[in-house]
């Protein structure tokens, strides 16, 4: 078993927006994990504001600060939903997004009744590397005496919340899943005051003050979310801070209202194990901007090698596209667009598969400049052409073009980097040389599979 590293955070924002100093990246405390998963809640939501994020900027500020940040790491992001004011973002290391399968999201409203987002969860699920994992954010009923509200509506999540995949059609049948989010639940009141629980926590008494904790009392009984696992919390209380400062707010009994859950099921495959290690669970109270603190978890769990995958079978495993530079290209001019694919990952193509055109330096799967359906017969010596119209590449630059299967749900392919510049003479190669090109490509590559396997 291969694995990879992936990293959870939680924050609920309070509708603040990220300052010029705001540096999100410092959440990952010199840690390059390969996949992160930024959970939000409380994005400021009025009508302006959605418009904005969702017509012109085609995010909210914050997923977007966090992705400029990440950028010359090496990450893009690969996947967003939104309601209302909760938010989920995927985002992966460049060399891990082929590994992409069956990318869904998923939505529940919990406000008013189910009639209202302004509470609720928001979901991915994918598969990497054979693998299923699920993740939930979720912003539950705020306030103490609401707790029942709260347990009721994960009850409600856990049975309603679907996805078209019938083998991980619920939340828990996936192979691992985490739920994230401002679960909202508090510590019991009754016995304790502001100057109680902010003098044990001065001291460190968290322990204390956990067995208050109205989420280890649900666990505990088996009311809600009995059937995940949580490190209890080593940090302090997230809930509820002056804005600005690390002084917490005496208007509110401070909390653990931001978790992060997590399970694995391990015997899923026969033969083979699956594991799920969490190796920090830590607050971030170094962010001023909300009332809430950051809250994240970095894991590693087990995913599936090459060579498993192959004793077990496992369908469209890698990168199945490869395409071919066939270079030079020129902007205001008809673009073709060639790639090949292996004649037993061809049963992978569908009818509405598309690539899509980005910028090189675009970070965003999410924001493509223009697409075209992709070819399902083969125009010549085996190899698949597409072609985009001279409208699409209007100025020169470097681009890179990415392959998506029907709803981009699967990344089949992605191609390197590749110039686009103004013709300086003419005339051009004839039509056939792409096609040259191509086959000369194939031609060193079954030379390369033949040293690299000398057995062949």
């Amino acid at each position: 078993m291969d694995s990879i590293s992936v990293q959870l955070v939680t924050w609920n924002v309070a509708t603040k927006f990220p300052g010029v100093d705001t540096n999100l990246a410092s959440l990952l405390n010199d840690s390059k994990p390969d996949i992160i998963l930024l959970g939000l809640q409380e994005v400021k939501a009025q009508p302006q504001n959605l418009l904005a994020d969702n017509l012109l900027a085609g995010e909210d500020p914050w997923t977007a600060s966090l992705r400029s940040s990440l950028a010359p790491l090496g990450y893009i992001k690969v996947r967003s939903i939104r309601l209302v004011g909760i938010v989920l973002s995927l985002f992966a290391l460049v060399k891990h997004v082929t590994h992409l399968r069956g990318i869904e999201t998923q939505y529940t409203r919990l406000g008013f009744a189910g009639y209202w987002g302004n509470k609720g969860c928001v979901s991915i699920r994918f598969k990497i590397y054979g693998v299923s994992v699920c993740i939930v954010n979720a912003h539950l009923a705020a306030h103490e005496e609401f707790y029942q509200d709260r347990v009721e509506s994960y009850n409600n999540v856990l049975g309603s919340h679907l996805y078209s995949t019938e083998e991980t059609e619920l939340i828990l049948y996936h192979d691992y899943v985490f739920w994230i989010g401002d679960l909202n639940f508090r510590l019991d009141s009754e016995t304790l005051k502001f100057e109680e629980v902010d003098l044990m926590v001065s001291k460190d008494e968290l322990g204390k003050l956990l067995s208050f904790d109205q989420l280890a009392r649900a666990r505990k009984s088996g009311q809600a979310f009995s059937e995940l696992n949580e490190t209890l919390p080593t940090f302090p209380p997230s809930y509820r801070y002056k804005v600005g400062t690390s002084v917490y707010d005496s208007k509110r009994l401070p909390s653990w209202t931001d978790r992060i859950l997590y399970k694995a099921n391990v015997a899923n495959y026969e033969n083979y194990k699956l594991s799920l290690n969490q190796h920090s669970y830590t607050a971030h109270p170094d962010f001023l901007e909300s009332d809430h603190k950051p809250v994240s978890s970095n894991f590693s769990l087990a995913v599936f090698s090459t060579k498993i995958s192959n004793d077990l079978l496992l369908p469209c495993f890698g990168p199945i596209v490869s395409f071919i530079d066939t270079g030079p290209y020129y902007a205001n001019e008809d673009f073709q667009v060639l790639y090949t694919v292996k004649i037993e990952d061809r049963k992978h193509m569908k009818t509405w598969d598309w690539v899509g055109v980005f910028r090189a330096d675009n970070t965003n799967l999410e924001d493509h400049l223009s697409y075209t359906w992709a070819s399902s017969k083969v125009a010549r010596d085996q190899v698949f052409e597409v072609l985009f119209d001279e409208s699409v590449f209007l100025s020169p630059g470097n681009y890179k073009l990415v392959y998506f299967s029907a709803g981009a749900r699967d990344i089949l392919g992605y191609s390197k980097t590749f110039t686009v510049k103004f013709r300086e003479f003419s005339p051009g190669p004839s039509s056939s040389r792409p096609f040259e090109q191509a086959s000369e490509a194939r031609e060193a590559e079954t030379a390369r599979e033949a040293r690299e396997n000398p057995e062949l």
